[in-house]
């Protein structure tokens, strides 16, 4: 008889004991993977792994996120979208953890997103005061970039479906998902 040795070169398996920071001991929560999607209940603790890289993480505190039918966007040009987005949205909060690496990424996206922000209110402050409009569209492209930096670094994860019970996610990493089991069809 043979035994089989683990495989060096697999991605670790992430415990689904979640860590509730509030009380510091495991509750049991079940997550799972269907393709590139996360899946788990809507007030879940993730397993103590960054999300995109695998590696052991600090948690954070819940996140939330809300998800509304596509089917919704053609009320756009009608100001009845805002209202009914109100109405038929759902909600669920998530805790999920993040390395230090990829915790100072963001950290310094949110930085830049600022400083290029700043550059452009100078730019555009001195559009005005100093009469020199030139400086009026390199401002504006430094504002608009701000923006865009800003929002790629604001969001970790992006829902998918939120349902009563689940929370359906991309943006997590291959190695996390990896380390989940698929979805058991019952």
């Amino acid at each position: 008889m043979t035994l089989i040795s683990p495989n060096p070169y697999a991605a670790p398996k992430a415990s689904f004991e979640a860590w509730n920071g509030a009380q510091c001991a495991y509750e049991s929560t079940q997550c799972w993977r269907q393709e590139d999607i996360l899946i788990a209940p809507v007030d879940a603790y993730l397993p103590p792994r960054c999300i995109k890289c695998n590696k052991p993480a600090s948690m954070d505190s819940p996140r939330a996120y809300m998800w509304h039918h596509p089917g919704w966007y053609a009320l756009i040009p009608i100001l009845v979208y805002m209202v009914a987005c109100l109405f038929v949205r759902k909600r669920a909060e998530l805790v999920l953890g993040l390395c230090d690496e990829h915790r100072r990424r963001r950290r310094h996206r949110s930085m830049a997103a600022h400083a290029v922000g700043a550059f452009g209110a100078i730019a555009l402050l001195g559009a005005v005061f100093l009469g020199k409009f030139w400086l009026a569209y390199p401002a504006g492209v430094l504002i608009l970039m701000s923006a865009a930096l800003a929002l790629s670094g604001q969001h970790l994860l992006r829902p998918v479906r939120i349902t009563e019970q689940e929370i359906h996610l991309k943006g997590c990493g291959s190695a996390f998902l990896d380390s989940l089991p698929p979805r058991c069809h019952t």
